[in-house]
């Protein structure tokens, strides 16, 4: 075997990495335009809670789509000027604590240009400080990468910086300009209710005060674990954006849910010396697929009480995938080695993400039988109701004279059959006391069944014809898939008849 030879550095391209890396983190990273608003509400929050300040948090979000612009301040501590351009400026070179902070990659702060024409930062940290502007010019950046150049090159060209001397800015700060959103995604960031609903769902908000299940779910979490919220507000309202969840779940304007019953799980750590993850679930009646809106169907996930992905984040763990859209639950990750994607679509691989899949995928086992469950009791309840209606309809039949005594009592009697197959399931079985009891008072009703006395006639039908019809109509009563659809034909006929 030949010794290898080991090639001197001096040997490498000039060149280790191109251009298109920008597009990359740009472009690449950030397929919804909505995605945006994620990530600068993302670093703010890290920049909050780095600062301790927690319960003062607080971001202001203005949408002008007047301007095609987007602004978004922070609170938090800043960056002085020497900070804002060793942290603004290199891409891909964060400070950040990987599994800890939110934002760990340096490249959120890009997000903006995929869909503007310029990002710009502005910054300080104490009120004798200047204000420190960093803008990136988004279409320099993309002529930059079209023509080949080197990143460094790029990035001198397209990067500005500036200092100035401003008292209308807060103490201290952050702010982040998006300017000259592009048509294309226009219609989403600069939708003010598609913006709210995003943030409300996606960000570190409170819940709103009529969801009954909100201290339960601050229950979950040891002191000083307890989730981040912050209070956002979107174009200088009075009150910020809370959550979506409300005292139930409305499917239409007649049809709505409750909430019942509040369930938490905890998954612990590889190693079962702490938690991996605390959930929780919001049970409601179980009567099907939720609406998507207001966003809070199911199974979501959350890292530093930011969303993970969306709704479909865990449909791949589900058996039947239509059965997360039954639940309202969410899983909070406390393990910092549980990471999240550089898309924030999912987790990286890993055994600490299979052991949450694992424990996971029990508790979905468990949701399904219980939807399957709840589907099948209201199965059983529609074929209850629809044997009452038939055979109230049957004793309508009955009593109409459209048949002759004997075809009335027969039709009686073997509804009557019907009833107490029924009932013998229902005693046998586990039917609920209160359908034998309605079954009980329908059998004595048709068992009272008596031919109403007196002539009848027909309007439009001669009298020596009567007989003939009442035949025919007991032919349709037989042979009708219900006695409603036979009355229907009935009348029907008569109703020819009788024009």
């Amino acid at each position: 075997m030949k010794q290898a030879e080991i090639v001197s550095r001096a040997s490498f391209p000039e060149r280790l990495v191109g251009g298109d890396l920008l597009s990359l983190v740009t472009v690449g990273i950030q397929p919804e335009p909505l995605f945006v608003y994620r990530e600068y509400v993302q670093n703010a929050a890290d920049s909050i809670a780095a600062s301790g300040a927690t319960k003062d948090g607080k971001i202001e979000i203005s949408i002008d789509p007047g301007a095609m612009r987007v602004t978004i301040r922070d609170n938090g501590p800043g960056l002085s000027p020497a900070q804002a351009l060793n942290e603004l400026i290199p891409i891909v070179n964060s400070h950040k604590r990987r599994g800890i902070d939110r934002g760990f990659r340096g490249i959120g702060r890009l997000s903006g240009l995929a869909f503007a024409d310029s990002v710009a930062f502005l910054t300080r940290q104490r009120i004798n400080e200047p204000v420190t502007r960093i803008c990136w010019d988004g279409t320099k950046l993309r002529k930059g990468v079209k023509d080949g150049l080197p990143v460094e090159k790029i990035i001198s060209e397209c990067v500005k910086v500036e200092t100035m001397l401003e008292n209308e800015y807060p103490e201290r700060f952050f702010q982040v300009e998006i300017d000259g959103i592009a048509r294309f995604a226009a219609g989403s960031i600069l939708n003010r209710e598609i913006a709210r609903d995003y943030i409300a769902e996606v960000c570190p908000v409170p819940f709103a005060s009529d969801f009954q299940y909100a201290g339960d779910v601050l229950n979950l979490f040891e002191e000083d674990l307890l989730p981040l919220m912050l209070d956002i507000f979107l174009n200088g309202e009075e009150a910020p954006v809370t959550r979506q969840h409300g005292n139930g779940i409305i499917f239409s304007e007649e049809r709505r849910d409750e909430f019942r019953e509040f369930e938490k799980f905890v998954i612990p750590t590889i190693e079962g010396n702490g938690n991996a993850a605390v959930g929780w679930v919001a049970h409601p009646s179980y009567l099907g697929a939720l609406p998507k809106k207001p966003g809070i169907r199911c199974f979501r996930a959350r890292i530093g009480n930011i969303q993970v992905g969306d709704e479909t984040l865990f449909d791949h763990l589900f058996i039947e995938e239509r059965f997360n859209r039954w639940c309202v639950a969410e899983i909070h990750i406390l393990d910092s080695r549980i990471v999240p994607n550089s898309r924030r679509d999912y987790f990286e691989p890993g055994p600490h993400t299979r052991n949450l899949e694992n424990y996971l995928g029990a508790v979905f086992r468990k949701m399904e039988r219980r939807c399957r469950a709840a589907s099948g009791e209201r199965n059983k309840a529609r074929r209850f109701q629809s044997f009452l209606d038939d055979a109230e309809a049957t004793y309508k039949l009955a009593k109409s004279r459209y048949l002759t005594a004997n075809a009335a009592r027969m039709l009686i009697d073997k509804k009557l059959i019907d009833i107490a197959k029924l009932r013998w399931h229902l005693e046998t079985g586990e039917g609920k006391v209160d359908d034998v009891t309605t079954l009980d008072a329908l059998e004595k009703k048709l068992t009272r069944f008596r031919t109403p006395p007196g002539r009848v006639s027909f309007a439009g039908v001669a009298p020596s014809e009567v007989s003939v019809y009442r035949k025919l109509f007991h032919v349709l009563a037989e042979t009708s898939a219900s006695s409603s659809a036979a009355t229907e034909v009935i009348e029907a006929i008569l109703e020819r008849v009788e024009k």
